[in-house]
């Protein structure tokens, strides 16, 4: 009997690379539906071919779902991959690890060879609530890396994680390291694409690591379910979203940088309600909240010892003022901490919460389409990626084209600190600064009793030689001095008066008194001790400038004493120079403490200013039209009048 041997075809489909890199999960199942069996429970193997592509010849894994008796080759991996050093400890741990196995919310998979050795694992994380995956934990051992064909594992895992969460899950991300390159190819070859820069994150083997953020999206998450409210982003968030809109045809959005005013008071009372609580966890982890007694406000993030990051973050507050002492308070940490990188998710709706963030030193390095669910109207919101670092990224970054692209978009500076922001007035906020002011070196050398008594002699003294140079003039021989035909510098003639020196002093001991009295009713005013800051942003520009044209104003009026009539210059120019400049600093320098007052104190003292807000402005308009000498003295006595009640003011308070 002859025996005939038959040889059977075996046929391996192909699967072309360019119908990989692709947008959606749609998109990425289509060219594996009748080529492999998605159903991750039975097991899969990979019984297909990339075309196009170099290193064909390696190993297809064999996939399978995790058992809890796999929980000792996982640790071994991790153990073996970092030589003992992997920041997140749980991963070491076997018990641990047969917990995740058996969680519901967690997925691991198994890489095995044909003779089903374990040669490697991935875990996907599932956030129900948010209905989003994260991928992490992509590993082969050192005996199998360059022997396993990572790309098709890598496929492979996302099949059937997509197959099988298809109406659960409806995007996938994952934080790749940027010191490797492969492990973001073969997520990008199954559409899991670059989105997110997260500067010196990690620590892996004793270095400080970067990583992309990468992700692939359900179609329907980003055109059916996708919120049609328009983004209105900060200028510096323009590039992220222009990356992202490349991709994913976005649309509509607006620019907007918001004037953002705080209520000072308000703040204040935060600061005193704050509560901080800290619960430490297993394997290093810290969970730190902020709330405010009274309230349901909350801020809340993970502390990672193990690598000094701050991540996680959440949180929800009523208005700006809680937010803005929330993120003091989170930078406040991150110095006491020594806390080398911080992130957080925010809202591509509210740029007030965008530049509070910013204004405390984060950067924009990410724009997130449809991020966060919003279950209260059922659509996907989009948020930006915000983070801050220290340090220098390292030049040594693996990364593949579209990820380079990503990063020459985004601002990949080091952070500047909060302390460093000199000219942002924001700082004037800081946690630091809501404690009282300390004493300044004038407060340290004369109390405040000494300083409102020398105010009310100054006061006293300039009035009394004042008012002695106008009867001495008007009383002498030398001329019919009267103030309907003189003007006030005649006082500091001998032409005119035999004692001129007396309105020379006047004038340099008025101004000297009222540098004095600027600078504490500035200091006053800051203080909050007096005055309730309902518009604190507006209300420190104007008591600024206040500050800044009282001094213009006592300079010029010293400098009037001592270049008066008799020594005034060529044509009286330099006298006159310093009297304008006098006047002006005077007039608007009351002008602007009235205005502060007007608007920061209760409407019951408000009627005692009005005469400082309109009076000396009002004369002074008088004046450039009707130059006539009496005019000029109607001014001086108005701003006197309205100087007086900024004198018992400073002494009361």
């Amino acid at each position: 009997m002859q025996t005939m041997l038959s040889e059977e075809t075996i046929s391996i489909r192909g699967i072309s690379l360019n119908k990989l890199f692709c947008v959606s999960t749609d998109e990425f199942l289509r060219p594996f539906e009748d080529v492999i069996d998605p159903d991750i429970n039975k097991g899969m193997y990979l019984d297909f071919e990339i075309c196009d592509r170099y290193h064909q010849h390696k190993i297809s894994p064999i996939l399978r779902l995790a058992r809890p008796e796999d929980a000792q080759d996982i640790v071994e991996i991790y153990k073996e991959l970092y030589d003992g050093t992997y920041p997140y400890k749980e991963m070491e741990d076997e018990e641990e690890v047969k917990k995740m196995i058996r969680d519901p919310n967690i997925q691991w998979i198994i890489y095995q060879d044909p003779s089903f050795n374990v040669a490697g694992c991935i875990t996907f994380v599932l956030d129900f609530e948010n209905k989003r995956g994260y991928i992490r934990g992509f590993m082969l051992k050192k005996e199998y890396q360059g022997y396993i064909d990572i790309t098709k594992a890598m496929i492979g895992s996302m099949i059937g994680m997509c197959h099988k969460f298809r109406d659960a899950i409806f995007t996938w991300y994952v934080e790749n390291r940027t010191a490797h390159a492969k492990s973001q190819y073969s997520m990008r070859v199954c559409g899991i694409a670059p989105i997110g820069f997260y500067p010196n994150k990690d620590i892996f083997l004793g270095d400080v690591e970067s990583d992309i953020m990468q992700i692939l999206y359900d179609e329907r998450v980003l055109k059916v379910y996708r919120s049609k409210e328009i983004p209105q982003i900060l200028p510096e968030v323009k590039n992220c979203f222009s990356y992202s809109d490349e991709r994913y045809n976005l649309g509509e959005y607006k620019i907007d940088e918001p004037c953002i005013e705080f209520d000072f008071k308000k703040l204040m009372a935060l600061k005193e309600r704050f509560v901080k609580k800290v619960i430490k966890e297993r394997f290093g982890y810290e969970t730190i909240s902020f709330s405010f007694i009274g309230s349901t406000s909350f801020f809340k993030f993970l502390y990672t010892p193990s690598v000094k990051n701050f991540e996680k973050t959440e949180y929800k507050v009523r208005n700006l003022e809680e937010l803005y002492v929330f993120v003091q308070e989170f930078m406040k940490g991150k110095k006491e901490l020594n806390v080398r990188y911080c992130e957080v998710f925010l809202s591509a709706y509210n740029p007030s919460h965008q530049k509070i963030f910013r204004d405390a030193g984060f950067s924009p390095r990410g724009y997130i389409p449809s991020w966060k669910y919003n279950h209260k109207i059922g659509v996907f919101e989009d948020q930006i990626l915000f983070n801050y670092f220290e340090g220098h990224i390292t030049s040594k970054m693996q990364l593949i084209q579209e990820a380079w692209e990503l990063f020459k978009t985004i601002d990949a500076r080091p952070n500047r600190k909060v302390h460093e922001r000199k000219n942002d007035y924001l700082i004037y906020f800081e946690s630091k600064r809501l404690e009282p002011p300390k004493m300044t070196t004038t407060e340290n050398v004369l109390s405040p009793k000494i300083i409102s008594l020398i105010l009310l002699g100054g006061l006293c003294a300039y009035l009394l030689l004042l008012f002695s140079s106008i009867m001495i003039a008007s009383f002498s021989h030398k001329s019919q001095f009267n103030l309907m035909t003189h003007t006030i510098s005649a006082l500091g003639s001998k032409t005119i008066t035999p004692l001129p020196f007396l309105f020379d002093t006047a004038c340099i001991i008025g101004g000297l008194t009222t540098i004095l009295l600027n600078d504490k009713s500035f200091k006053q005013l800051m203080s909050n001790s007096s005055i309730d800051f309902k518009k604190s942003h507006t209300n420190f520009k104007i008591v600024r400038f206040r500050l800044l044209f009282g001094m213009v104003g006592n300079v010029g009026y010293i400098l009037v004493g001592i270049f008066s009539s008799d020594r005034a210059g060529p044509s009286g120019l330099i006298h006159g120079c310093f009297a304008a400049m006098a006047f002006s600093g005077f007039i608007l320098s009351i002008f602007l403490f009235s205005l502060s007052i007007m608007f920061f104190q209760g409407t019951a003292q408000n009627r005692c200013w009005i005469f400082g807000l309109i009076a000396p402005l009002f004369a002074f308009l008088l004046y450039c039209v009707l130059i006539y000498p009496i005019v000029e003295w109607i001014l001086l006595f108005t701003i006197l009048i309205s100087l007086i009640p900024q004198f018992f003011w400073s002494i009361i308070h």
